[in-house]
């Protein structure tokens, strides 16, 4: 029912020098609504971030100091594609042979500063990506590999609803947090789907499918142009999208055909703006005008997002219209969808050495501090070989060469912007269950007051199920590396009682006092003094929540 669209450009935006700029098209039902972001990390665009680690890695791989990097100099230290895909590091839409090289333009057994950046583009680490995750709506038992059904919102919705009158009151609302802690029969500080049923001793159903079974997934509906599709083809979509047989639609009187076209209703742009691409005035784009309006659009919001910050700013004439929540998301409201904007600010600190130590420890067998080739086997799974690893070609795996391979991989990821993008679905849990991980914790239920203004559309104070909106949440942060030793949280994989995995996101204190797993600390898992813990807790919502943790970081 949408697409989305992102054309990148460089300017000064709101004091940044270098904000890069994406022009985001969001296909509505009732047309197409423009959005412009301005994409900024470490005060810089993306695309320079990138570049800069492209330089510095150059630099290191310049063994000898004469300003020449050799393909024999790189190798074993720069991604390959397999280690993209085991990683999965990149978010390219096309195969990439895997003996793909960046010794290419030309071949000559040296690699240049544009070879590299092409090179890593090739492999899906554009500057700037977008993601699409579509709605999970139904959780997979590890036991059994068949799918949990989603019971749907009534369980919520009708546990906060005191009075029965199908509305929540903001009073209720407020009460959210005390009616759901009698329902936590697990005590872990969060209510799963299965606590809210109302017989907590019946199984939750089973759907028939095998887990791997992605027939009913949707298609990727957003498109980057960095990330290489062509504009024929962007604009054939748009025209399949929006070209109506319907005269009333197309403007064309008599015809019971699509022609091919777009009209001002069918593509629900404003008069003006509509009149500025129609060239030759026949009130219809043709291909050639719909190339002109994508290259260009008027934005009809401007949004500068800081990644590094975790920030998100409306502004342009519409600023008034963007809705800004405690959390500092923005949210814009589109007929009966609403989409929110929010940015993650990346780990202050990050130690690659102890992410692999364990690993590497575990692989020692015999204890004497280096690993022979035999006991590299799962490390070298990552998708570099033994002779790669060992740099200097003594048969023996030490671990800071395991650091050095590993800290490349990690700068690569972090070099790079990464837009997700969650469909969150209708239903009042989905949308709060902001994480995804089928478990309301205290933080989102806590957004559901701020969330009643935006979402009550007849302003009577009360929240009506018709009122939730559909919505997609956009997370702008820095790359990562999901892939990494066994991969992120498998939120579809967790078992019926709600439990997740380690998570692999903050310092690691925040990480290891997170006892139940939620992406916050409260006061009963802080395991410091009250005055620190009321010093971390900026919004004074008694707890500690990932961002708040990075900024308490020395």
């Amino acid at each position: 029912s949408f697409l989305m669209l992102v054309a990148a450009n460089t300017l000064v935006v709101n004091g940044y020098t270098a904000a890069e700029t994406h022009q985001v098209l969001y296909l509505a039902e009732t047309g197409v609504v423009v959005l412009r972001l301005s994409v900024v990390v470490e005060d810089e665009g993306p695309k320079q971030c990138q570049e800069k680690f492209v330089d510095s890695l150059l630099k290191s791989l310049d063994k000898n100091g004469d300003g020449v990097v050799t393909v024999d100099e790189a190798r074993g230290r720069i991604p390959t594609p397999r280690e993209v895909q085991q990683l999965q590091l990149g978010m390219g839409t096309d195969p990439v042979a895997a003996d793909a090289t960046p010794d290419s333009n030309p071949k000559d057994g040296k690699i240049t500063r544009s070879e590299l950046l092409a090179y890593f583009k090739r492999l899906g680490l554009a500057p700037f990506s977008v993601q699409y995750v579509p709605r999970q709506t139904q959780a997979v038992d590890p036991n059994t590999g068949m799918a949990n059904a989603n019971n749907g919102d009534a369980p919520l919705f009708d546990r906060l609803d005191a009075n029965s009158d199908k509305k929540l009151s903001k009073d209720e609302l407020a009460k959210a947090l005390e009616v759901l802690r009698k329902l936590d029969r697990d005590d872990d500080e969060t209510i799963s789907e299965v606590e809210l049923q109302a017989s907590p001793t019946q199984p939750a159903p089973q759907v028939a499918r095998a887990a791997n079974n992605n027939a009913a997934a949707a298609p990727n509906p957003f498109v980057s142009l960095s990330g290489g599709e062509s504009i024929q083809k962007l604009i054939r979509r748009v025209i399949d999208k929006y070209d109506s047989a319907d005269a009333a639609k197309s403007g064309v009187s008599g015809t019971t055909i699509k022609n091919q076209k777009l009209s001002q209703k069918e593509l629900g742009l404003p008069e003006k703006a509509f009149q500025q691409y129609d060239v030759d005035g026949d009130q219809q784009l043709d291909f050639d005008e719909l190339r002109q309006f994508v290259a260009a659009p008027d934005p009809d919001f401007e949004l500068t997002v800081d990644v590094s910050k975790g920030t998100v700013k409306a502004t342009g004439p519409r600023a008034d219209e963007v809705r800004t929540t405690s959390d500092g998301a923005a949210h814009l409201h589109i007929g009966n969808v609403q989409i929110s904007l929010s940015a993650t600010p990346a780990q202050a600190t990050f130690d690659p050495e102890a992410l692999v130590k364990p690993l590497f420890t575990i692989s020692d067998a015999n204890a004497n501090g280096y690993l022979e080739k035999e006991e590299a086997a799962q490390l070298t799974q990552l998708g570099s070989s033994f002779e790669d690893l060992d740099t200097d070609k003594n048969g023996k795996l030490f671990l800071d060469e395991v650091t050095a391979y590993l800290k490349i991989r990690v700068d690569a990821a972090r070099s790079r912007a990464v837009l997700t993008i969650n469909e969150q679905g209708r239903t009042l849990f989905d949308i709060l269950d902001a994480d995804r991980d089928r478990r309301l914790a205290h933080r989102e239920m806590r957004s559901a007051i701020d969330k009643l203004a935006l979402w009550d559309k007849d302003n009577d104070g009360q929240l009506a199920e018709s009122e939730v909106p559909l919505q997609f949440q956009m997370v702008a942060a820095r790359g990562s590396l999901p892939g990494l030793l066994g991969g992120p949280v498998n939120v579809a994989a967790m078992s019926a009682q709600g439990s997740v995995g380690e998570r692999t996101v903050g310092p690691v204190w925040f990480r290891k006092m997170d006892k139940n797993r939620d992406g916050e600390v409260s006061r009963r898992e802080f395991l410091g003094d009250i005055e620190t813990f009321d010093a971390m807790d900026l919004n004074h919502d008694e707890t500690i929540e990932l961002n708040e943790a990075i900024r308490a970081q020395p």
